[in-house]
């Protein structure tokens, strides 16, 4: 039986999660100011913004949750191929390396890795789901090692 080896690169966010929770917290702020305030004036202005400052709140506190690490939860390489977890459907999408056309960072920053797709498609992987820069630079190294960038030569 032929031995598989694979890398594991784990999603930490945890600036990322951090940003979330301080977020959540102050929308509960305005929230709590907000609600105070329509309590006096019942306008549907004052209303709205009770609406909108808690519904603003349960997203920050939503996507917190949903970015916790567990278990399995990142960048799989492997001889078969990329195992990508989706960091909010909870499902996993596996790619072989026929699949991938070519793998490119992109952004400003560089930031962002794309896997461009033989079928058109791409998928993307941003830096924040990682603990470090240099993770994340781990990552595109070895995604680039198996599956270098284009030249454009003229």
């Amino acid at each position: 039986m032929e031995r598989v080896e694979s890398r594991f690169f784990a999603y930490n966010p945890r600036l990322t999660r951090r940003a979330l929770f301080v977020g959540a917290c102050l929308l509960a702020i305005l929230s709590a100011w907000a609600l105070a305030d329509a309590r006096g004036d019942a306008s549907p202005l004052a209303m709205a913004r009770v609406g909108v400052t808690g519904g603003l709140m349960l997203a920050f506190a939503y996507a917190w949750h949903r970015l916790r690490p567990r278990s399995g939860w990142g960048v799989t390489l492997s001889s078969r191929g990329v195992d990508v977890a989706r960091p909010f459907s909870g499902t996993h999408l596996q790619l072989s390396w026929g699949a991938i056309a070519t793998v490119r960072r992109l952004g400003r920053k560089e930031e962002v890795l794309g896997l461009f797709l033989e079928e058109g498609g791409r998928v993307l992987v941003a830096r924040h789901l990682f603990p470090s820069r240099s993770a994340f630079g781990e990552l595109a190294a070895a995604l680039e090692e198996r599956k270098p960038p284009p030249r454009y030569d003229a």
